[in-house]
């Protein structure tokens, strides 16, 4: 995050964060065959968001950023 431009990109990306934390099943799933981790993908205008969903959070993996 710190890496981000300034606030509206970063504001993207919470947003981003926060709908995929809110409804984490809304989104792809991306993991590899035979791989038993649960990988999601959340995709935003500029960015994505790999992450694993959690109870009631999620574990962002990477965090990609166009622009």
């Amino acid at each position: 995050m710190a890496q981000l431009p300034d606030a509206p990109e970063r504001q993207e990306v919470t947003a981003l964060a926060e709908a995929a934390r809110t409804d984490p099943r809304a989104w792809p799933d991306v993991r590899d065959p035979g791989s038993v981790e649960e990988i999601r993908e959340a995709l935003g205008r500029r960015c994505r968001i790999p992450y694993m969903p959690h109870a009631a959070a999620i574990e962002v993996r990477d965090l990609g950023w166009a622009g």
